[in-house]
């Protein structure tokens, strides 16, 4: 499958809402993105990588309007709830459970999902346009680097997608930070993280 590239956010935003896989910048790193509720996209996600989907992927949107109904509150903390509200939007995910009523090949073996509201303007921009989170996992094929340059992007990679949104990612030189919430547990340090 040949590749396009584009700075059209609209257009990248049609082709994920058609069910299509797309390479996006983020905070860090070029990222490959679907919607949420595309099965087949992101089995097509998971071949590209050719990652264990046991390793979960990372649900990234502009606000929680549409997940807000599926997390189960019940197993959420005041520390992070207190947590959520300090550092959403930004570069930091949240493993939450989801409740049972919520289905996803994205989701984890114990019901939960890897949840970021990012504060990145071109995530704020697609996922307005999508209308429904998307998927985003490093452009890389599993066990090589990722990259923040779209000149270094694997041509296998990029090769497997529908589109590629030529725009720059946004700067962060760390990995974004990971905090499961079902364990209380800080998977991954990133920027400005302070409980």
């Amino acid at each position: 499958m040949s590749s396009n590239f584009t700075d059209d956010i609209k257009k990248v935003a049609s082709v994920i809402k058609n069910g299509g896989v797309v390479i996006t910048p983020s905070e860090g790193v070029y990222g490959i993105s679907c919607a949420l509720n595309s099965e087949t996209a992101i089995n097509r996600v998971i071949s590209v990588k050719q990652r264990d989907i046991r390793k979960g992927l990372i649900v990234v949107d502009k606000d929680l309007s549409y997940l807000n109904q599926y997390i189960d509150r019940d197993y959420l903390s005041e520390k992070n709830l207190f947590l959520l509200e300090k550092y959403w939007p930004g570069p930091h995910t949240f493993v939450l459970k989801m409740k049972d009523d919520f289905h996803s090949v994205a989701l984890r073996e114990n019901h939960s999902l890897a949840v970021r509201i990012s504060g990145f303007s071109v995530f704020q921009e697609l996922c307005k346009y999508v209308g429904e989170p998307i998927i985003s996992t490093s452009a890389n094929i599993s066990g090589n680097m990722a990259t923040s340059d779209i000149n270094q992007l694997d041509k296998v990679v990029v090769d497997r997608v529908d589109l590629v949104l030529s725009l720059p990612c946004q700067g962060q030189n760390i990995p974004t930070t990971i905090f499961d919430t079902t364990t209380d547990t800080l998977v991954r340090k990133g920027p400005d993280w302070r409980e």
